[in-house]
C-alpha cells in the first residue's frame, strides 16, 4: 500500500470521526432541546395543576364558609323558635291570668251589689266564655243578652238595664 492510499484511509476515517461527531453532536442538541421543551411542557401542567388545586382548595372553603353560615342561621331559627315558643306560652298564662282576675272581679262585683242577677256571671267565667258566646251567634243563647251587648236605653250596662225593668 503506498502513502496516499493509506493517506486516503485515514482522512476518510478523520472525515468520516468529523461526520460522526456532528451527528451526534445534532442529536444529542435536539434531545435535549426535546427534554427542554418536554420540561417546559410539563411545568406548565404542573402550575396549570396548581393552579387549579389551588381553586378547588378555595371552592372547597368557600363551601365550608357557606355550610357554616347554613348551619349558624339553622341554630338562630331554633334559638328563634324556642323564644317564641316561650313567649307564646308567656302570653298564653298572661291571657288566662286576665281571664281568672276578670271572673273574679265579675264574681266579686256580683257579691257586692246584690240586685245582680247572678246566673249572668256565668257568662263571664272563663271556661264558659266561648260556650255563650257561640250560643249568641246561633241565636239560642241566654234572652237577656243582646248579640252586642249594648247598654240600656239610659245608657247604664244591661245589668242596669235588667234591674229598671225588674228582671
Amino acid at each position: 500500500m503506498d502513502t496516499a492510499t493509506v493517506l486516503w484511509i485515514v482522512g476518510g476515517v478523520v472525515v468520516l470521526l468529523v461526520v460522526l461527531g456532528l451527528v451526534f453532536l445534532f442529536v444529542r442538541k435536539r434531545r435535549e432541546e426535546h427534554e427542554r421543551a418536554q420540561r417546559a411542557e410539563n411545568q406548565q401542567r404542573a402550575a396549570d395543576m396548581r393552579m387549579k388545586a389551588e381553586e378547588a382548595e378555595l371552592s372547597a372553603r368557600e363551601s365550608e364558609i357557606q355550610a357554616a353560615k347554613a348551619q349558624a342561621e339553622a341554630d338562630q331559627a331554633l334559638v328563634d323558635s324556642e323564644r317564641l315558643r316561650n313567649e307564646a306560652r308567656q302570653r298564653q298564662s298572661d291571657a288566662g291570668n286576665l281571664h281568672r282576675d276578670s271572673a273574679d272581679q265579675m264574681k266579686h262585683a256580683a257579691s257586692i251589689d246584690p240586685d245582680v242577677d247572678t246566673g249572668t256571671t256565668e257568662a263571664w267565667d272563663p271556661d264558659e266564655q266561648g260556650h255563650v258566646a257561640d250560643a249568641r251567634r246561633r241565636g239560642d243563647g241566654p234572652a237577656d243578652q243582646s248579640m252586642d251587648d249594648s247598654p240600656g236605653s239610659d245608657g247604664g250596662s244591661p245589668a242596669d238595664s235588667r234591674r229598671q225593668t225588674g228582671a
